[in-house]
């Protein structure tokens, strides 16, 4: 399966991480962090939000960190951004 998603990923000439559905994430400054093809919010405090990704866990570490918006799949957390990382 994943031989598959590298070459419909190479076809389309896109990364094969976003093929297979894992989370896109893109920082703004250090003010805010968006996220696609996340699959919910695990844990959420105003210093620390983690943000299921599938096989990865996405943490964002700050102060003021607020969700400012989500849907099905995106989600915009808004705060001092201090640091993104990825539990696996």
């Amino acid at each position: 399966m994943d031989d598959i998603l590298q070459k419909a990923a190479e076809k389309l000439s896109l990364p094969a991480d976003v093929v297979a559905g894992a989370p896109r994430v893109e920082i703004t400054g250090c003010r805010q962090v968006f996220i696609e093809n996340h699959r919910g919010v695990l844990e959420y405090g105003s210093e620390l939000i983690d943000v299921n990704g599938g096989r990865v866990t996405v943490r964002i570490e700050g102060a003021d960190l607020t969700l400012k918006a989500m849907n099905k799949n995106e989600l915009l957390i808004g705060g001092n951004i201090m640091s993104v990382s990825f539990k696996y």
